[in-house]
């Protein structure tokens, strides 16, 4: 995912709870926290926290929100 799909993505979500799929196909379910822009998270890439997971924006192929 790029920087301005996840940001898009996190704001669309409404549910609490979500499954990102990772690009190698694995996935993780947790509470979606917040989201990070790479300006604000130099020098890594922009990012989600989901429960105490930070994960990047390369990582994630997908979120699908968990009703």
């Amino acid at each position: 995912m790029t920087e301005e799909e996840l940001y898009n993505r996190y704001h669309e979500i409404r549910s609490t709870y979500v499954e990102v799929r990772f690009v190698d196909g694995e996935s993780l379910i947790g509470k979606l926290d917040s989201f990070v822009s790479g300006a604000n998270n130099e020098p890594d890439e922009a990012s989600i926290y989901v429960g105490c997971y930070e994960l990047f924006a390369s990582e994630i192929s997908e979120i699908v929100e968990i009703s």
